[in-house]
């Protein structure tokens, strides 16, 4: 009787697993990747925006190009 209840308890203990880590990383539902496409394209916009802003404030500096173009790229990989 204590090994069939042992024995349940594993099996279940491994199923209840098994269940968690096939649910990892799965989107949130109902996904909607045309929603998630607008969400970046309007993050990449805003970054586009920033960089404008960055290259007019920082003109008188040498190395504004760079300064500006790294902070575009930083703003682009938070958006993914």
């Amino acid at each position: 009787m204590v090994k069939n209840t042992i024995a349940i308890f594993i099996i279940t203990f491994v199923l209840i697993n098994f269940k968690l880590y096939a649910e990892e990383g799965v989107p949130e539902f109902p996904y909607d990747p045309e929603e998630k496409a607008t969400e970046t394209k309007n993050c990449a916009r805003v970054c586009l925006r920033r960089k404008e802003i960055c290259f007019k404030r920082e003109e008188n500096s040498e190395d504004f190009e760079q300064i500006c173009q790294s902070q575009f790229i930083i703003c682009i990989n938070q958006c993914r």
